[in-house]
């Protein structure tokens, strides 16, 4: 017989097993490409399914090709232990962002999923509103799951080149470690001091911004306010202004007060039609092979200070043009925009501006915030 104590307490535990195995069962097992083997809890947070095997010898990055004839205490002041110092920070830097990475990709994918569900009974309850909510919703959601798709297959991949330092002659060794540490800053952000810049004491700061171009010019600068015969459309046109400017860290001391890559923006009406035009110079004669082009179709991404973001996509393929006499790269891209973005941008300003290029992504900070909402109002005027 089963009294009401026996009961109570067999309640408990069961409920008790209940809420372990709804734990265990909002956990979920990834493995990033690299082989990191994550268990993710539905927060987000994450943690090793089993304890990697750590290498703790000096050399499992570099051969041990040493001298027999030299004073092995001499080895002590030799950029050996140096480069094993950059190239375990530089590791654990980008296995979190390929862990990272790899969890948010696994959840934007969940997240389109179910708006996916949601849209196919909003197109059957016919609900207008709704589908043109949802589908802004899932690209929205795709373009943040491509964005960490390709974050995680870069740090793959640097993580690749990275384990590969062994096979490198030690003379050739410190150059290519400087390299790869520049092109994982370049690609990811990345925060790790090169070989030649770590006995280097830079006691100046660069913001990234070029102050000739913090004007704040409150006039209206319309280029072109009429019918456009080559088109057959009337056009309005606001003037390019200055966006934001970008140098990687490694770059600062090279370029002093100058931009490796500016971005002058302009809106353009036509016929009612919003399109933003970004003018990208790059101060580099490499741009078309380190960074490729901008396809038609491939998308931008606002994001606006209150954390609202829209994505917007290239109407035509832009290539790179070379300028001799500069040696610098220039890209003209064009993005469509639709009405409810043309709000987002009257009303907010504009925080960051992640841009895909056919070679991976990057996102820059914008400095001009205000620029495209004062140009927005300057075309509605001389509407």
């Amino acid at each position: 017989m089963i009294n009401k104590y026996t009961y109570l307490l067999i309640s408990t535990l069961t409920c008790i097993a209940c809420m372990l195995t709804q734990s265990i069962s909002a956990q979920e097992d990834l493995d990033t490409k690299s082989g990191q083997m994550l268990t993710v809890a539905a927060d987000g947070t994450y943690t090793f399914r089993a304890k990697e095997v750590s290498n703790t010898d000096d050399d499992q990055f570099m051969g041990a090709e040493l001298n027999p004839l030299e004073d092995p205490n001499g080895r002590e002041l030799s950029g050996d232990r140096q480069e094993r110092s950059i190239l375990r920070s530089l590791k654990s830097q980008l296995q979190e962002i390929e862990a990272n990475s790899t969890i948010l990709r696994y959840q934007n994918k969940k997240k389109r999923a179910a708006l996916k569900e949601k849209f196919k009974i909003a197109k059957k309850a016919k609900d207008i509103d709704q589908i043109a909510d949802l589908d802004q919703q899932i690209k929205a959601i795709e373009v943040d799951y491509d964005l960490e798709d390709m974050r995680a297959e870069e740090s793959y991949l640097l993580i690749k080149k990275l384990n590969n330092i062994v096979k490198v002659k030690p003379l050739e060794r410190a150059a290519r470690i400087n390299e790869l540490v520049a092109e994982s800053e370049e690609r990811l952000g990345t925060t790790v001091e090169s070989i030649e810049s770590t006995n280097v004491d830079f006691s100046f700061e660069v913001d990234g911004m070029n102050p000739e171009h913090i004007s704040h010019d409150e006039a209206c600068n319309i280029t072109y306010n009429g019918m456009d015969e080559s088109l057959n459309q009337m056009r309005i046109e606001h003037a390019s202004q200055f966006l934001f400017g970008h140098t990687g860290e490694k770059l600062k001391h090279f370029l002093k007060d100058e931009n490796f890559l500016n971005c002058h923006a302009y809106l353009t009406q036509l016929d009612g039609n919003y399109y933003l035009n970004l003018d990208l110079d790059l101060a580099t004669k490499d741009a078309s092979k380190n960074y490729g082009f901008i396809d038609k179709g491939d998308m931008v991404k606002l994001t606006f200070i209150n954390g609202d973001n829209f994505i917007a996509n290239s109407i035509y393929r832009a290539e790179g043009k070379l300028e001799p006499y500069s040696g610098h790269t220039k890209y003209e891209a064009i993005y469509k925009l639709q009405d409810i973005e043309m709000e987002l941008i009257e009303d907010l300003e504009l925080d960051k501006v992640a841009i895909i290029w056919s070679s991976g992504f990057e996102e820059y900070p914008v400095y001009e915030i205000d620029v495209l909402q004062r140009q927005l109002e300057c075309l509605k005027k001389a509407e």
